[in-house]
């Protein structure tokens, strides 16, 4: 039996407020659960797999070093990112390799009592190693900035398309399919060219060119959350629109976000490095790898010591690589496989 009007009005109640509050709560109860299952989930998948809970260390390891590795580096060694050492290179111009010292005045010889260049110099006579770890403070700045913009970028328009559907939809998704039948690289290429070389621009081309990505993952999460049933009763209930976004479906997105945002950060590494291999990334002297694995092919030097292209070439293998593993460990623990793909 139905409180009557006068008990409802002497409370202060509103019938419609009083329903929204009541789905509201449901659904309280239906995401405590799911976080306490995906909770479980990541314990027991680092427990079960080293090899994800040993991504997530190295990750956490790469950041650091990319905050405070290189001038750490450059403080014990006592080399500049910049400075070019000139007995770091012979007589010849051939710069000294890994775990070698600086030549002596003739350069012919190493000096024994010379400065010790960890992994070398470069074709300048900067240190190879101080240097890398400054290239990872540029690719992780760029990398993460471009995928921040792209990601945002992403929701709005995957949220736009996915709640409202009908026509926003179709215009939606006919960009994101037109965006990915061209070839992303070369239209990087030509609009860096463009823009110029620069630490911003080469940040808000990576982030043109990477929203979709995020977009089509955010489009397909949000279609699926608008047809649940508390959606709906949230809606019949007089819930605004910006109301159900931001209460019911932007936290769906926290998981398939977390998991993009792994790979897009991954493949804008690659997207930075290929850049600056061009001559189109950040300018010098600032330390990228795209452009230390150019000056080592460009130059030929690296036939003569391989340390010159091991090093950055390496340093790419170990970022992206660390990176895949970490967002296929997080998409195995937060039981999103493949839902919304």
């Amino acid at each position: 039996m139905s409180p009557a009007p006068d008990a409802q009005a002497a409370s202060g109640a509103t019938p419609g407020l009083a329903a929204e509050e009541s789905v509201d709560l449901a659904v309280g109860t239906t995401e405590v659960p799911e976080r306490s299952a995906r909770s479980s989930g990541l314990r027991a998948l680092v427990r079960r797999n080293r090899l994800v809970a040993g991504a997530g260390a190295m990750t956490l390891l790469l950041l650091v070093l990319a905050v405070v590795g290189g001038p750490i580096a450059a403080s014990i060694t006592g080399h500049p990112p910049n400075r070019q050492y000139d007995n770091a290179l012979s007589a010849e111009g051939v710069p000294i390799g890994a775990f070698e010292r600086t030549y002596d005045a003739s350069g012919t010889a190493h000096d024994p009592n010379g400065e010790l260049f960890v992994l070398g110099a470069d074709l300048l006579g900067r240190d190879q190693l101080v240097r890398a770890l400054y290239g990872l403070r540029t690719s992780f700045t760029i990398a993460v900035g471009g995928a921040i913009l792209a990601i945002l970028a992403g929701i709005g328009l995957g949220v736009t398309a996915g709640y409202f559907g009908g026509f926003t939809d179709a215009v939606i998704s006919r960009a994101i399919e037109a965006t990915l039948a061209f070839p992303t690289l070369l239209l990087g290429v030509g609009l860096a060219l463009a823009l110029g070389p620069g630490l911003l621009n080469v940040i808000l081309v990576i982030s043109i060119f990477g929203w979709y990505y995020p977009a089509r993952i955010v489009r397909s999460v949000t279609i699926g959350v608008r047809n649940l049933q508390y959606i709906e009763a949230a809606t019949s209930v007089g819930a605004s629109v910006p109301r159900i976004l931001f209460r019911h479906v932007l936290p769906r997105l926290y998981s398939p976000m977390l998991i993009a945002g792994t790979s897009v950060v991954a493949a804008n590494v690659l997207f930075e490095a290929g850049l600056s291999y061009l001559g189109l990334g950040v300018p010098p002297p600032t330390a990228t790898w795209g452009q230390m694995l150019s000056d080592a092919v460009g130059s030929g030097y690296y036939q003569i010591d391989l340390w010159l292209a091991i090093v950055p070439g390496v340093c790419l293998v170990v970022v992206v690589l660390t990176l895949n593993l970490l967002g296929d460990g997080l998409r195995d623990a937060l039981d999103q496989r493949d839902s919304y793909l």
